[in-house]
């Protein structure tokens, strides 16, 4: 029984061993048409793949920002910021523009400037750098010059674009500032007309008319308070002469108007005659002589004349106590000349102090007169301040909206901005495909990779075999099995 076990190992042994060498051959085909088919397609694409070439320029967008002000003297001013592109962390203008490049409008323009079809010119290679502001453009053609003109082709579409773009926003935004210039012109106008018509009704025209009016005011008042003083002054030597000369200026100023008329003077030379008379017959004979009656009725006389006189000369009778008391301070000790020059000075001060009183009440009648008109400017002058104003800011409005429409130009490139060529494109010297280094070195990694796979299967297939050779040796003979059953007492034993 032994000796058929080994037979029937040996023999399942060869069979395995001759049907692993059949099967080899399969693997070694397979190989051979995997190989030949990857270098067929290999060599078919250096033959018949037609030569394409592709060129590569270089752009950047500038990142600074800039700030223009412009101010109008007494109006206001107005501004204009370009932001830089590159202000936003979330926001990379170069993502929109190379949305915009790819775009079917660019590429149909820079088709039609090379005289090729849309499907023809290809889509265009757009690398956006990182950390930098530049943007990497790519395009093939058939032929190298045809590469390069395709190239500026793209380019000069692109900018077109952006050009097209950018009038597009300045013409939106013009349109939005015409808007707001109209309305803010209509405003200024409105205001201006307001004004006009407050000056043509009002009796102020400028706050200037207010400022010199209370100057004017303030010097009346400084001119009243000087002429105050003056006044006490002459009030105090007015009072003064008066005392001494025991006599006021109306009556001093009669006084010199007596001593002017002949007539009065004539009677008062008789009067004083007549009274130096009785004073010599008073001293002989007693007051009911004759002569004494006499010369007493020549005195009486005497001052009904110049009572008659004095009132026709003053337009009031003169109390005789009057004229007798100068008469007879004319013949004191004090000197007549002097007593003249007093009252001299005594009616020059009366005329001064009759001047600075009405000096004084004339400037009342203006301060109080100006102080009014005064306080009317004032109330006027708070409604005219209003209306300036509101010229001043309707002005300052349209200067501003103005302006503004003047830079909008500058503000367009915060949202397109410029693009300037760093490395223009140029002429291809080598073919960009197909690439005969490429194409071999990929089929020779190919037969690489098909010739192991093939030798790998071939060697699991053979490992298979043996794993089954190794099955088919084993004793699955039930005779077999009970032989040795009974041959084996140890076995029996155990059981």
């Amino acid at each position: 029984m032994t000796d058929f076990t080994a037979t029937l190992k040996n023999y399942n042994s060869s069979a395995g061993s001759r049907k692993s060498s059949k099967r080899w051959p399969i693997y070694f085909g397979l190989g051979l048409v995997t190989n030949a088919l990857v270098w067929g397609a290999a060599i078919a694409y250096l033959t018949l793949k037609a030569p394409s070439y592709a060129t590569e320029w270089a752009i950047t967008m500038p990142g600074v920002s800039s700030m223009t002000k412009v101010d109008v003297p007494g109006i206001g001013g107005s501004s204009s910021q370009t932001d830089s592109p590159y202000k936003s962390e979330s926001h990379d203008p170069r993502e929109n523009y190379k949305f915009i490049a790819d775009s079917e409008a660019v590429i149909a323009a820079a088709a039609q400037d090379v005289n090729i079809p849309v499907k023809k010119f290809g889509e265009p290679r757009i690398e956006v750098v990182g950390n930098t502001t530049l943007m990497i453009f790519g395009i093939k053609g058939e032929t190298a010059q045809l590469a390069q003109e395709k190239a500026i082709a793209l380019h000069q579409a692109f900018q077109e674009r952006l050009d097209e773009l950018r009038t597009q926003e300045m013409a939106a935004q013009d349109q939005t500032l015409q808007k707001l210039l109209s309305r803010s012109q209509k405003n200024l106008q409105k205001a201006q007309q307001r004004l006009s018509e407050y000056k043509a009704t009002a009796s102020i025209s400028s706050v200037q008319q207010v400022q010199d009016l209370s100057v004017n005011v303030e010097n009346l008042r400084r001119q009243k308070a000087e002429l105050q003083a003056q006044q006490q002054q002459t009030n105090a030597r007015l009072n003064q002469l008066s005392r001494d000369l025991e006599l006021t200026a109306q009556e001093a100023n009669e006084a010199f108007v007596l001593q002017a008329d002949p007539m009065f003077q004539d009677y008062l030379t008789k009067y004083k005659q007549a009274s130096a008379e009785l004073v010599s017959l008073n001293s002989i004979y007693k007051a009911q002589h004759p002569q004494m009656l006499a010369k007493q009725k020549e005195i009486d006389d005497a001052r009904t004349a110049l009572m008659r006189r004095s009132e026709a000369v003053l337009g009031r009778p003169v109390n005789p106590r009057e004229w007798e008391t100068q008469i007879n301070e004319g013949s004191s000790s004090t000197s007549a000349g002097m007593r003249q020059n007093l009252m001299q000075q005594l009616i020059a001060v009366q005329a001064e102090n009759e001047g600075l009183v009405a000096k004084n009440r004339e400037l009342d009648q203006q301060i109080v007169r100006l102080e009014g008109r005064l306080k009317k400017l004032s109330v006027q002058e708070s409604t005219l301040e209003n209306l300036k104003r509101d010229v001043q800011i309707a002005e300052a409005v349209f200067s501003s909206t103005l302006t503004q429409l003047d830079m909008s130009k500058s503000k367009v490139f915060s949202v397109y901005p410029q693009i300037q060529m760093i490395r223009p494109p140029k002429v291809p010297k080598e073919p960009s495909s197909p690439k005969t280094l490429y194409a071999i070195l990929g089929a020779g990694m190919a037969t690489v990779f098909l010739s192991t796979g093939c030798i790998a299967l071939w060697l699991r297939d053979r490992h298979m075999q043996k794993a089954k050779q190794r099955k088919r040796s084993e004793p699955h003979n039930p005779l077999i099995v009970a032989d040795s059953h009974t041959q084996n007492p140890s076995h029996i034993s155990s059981r």
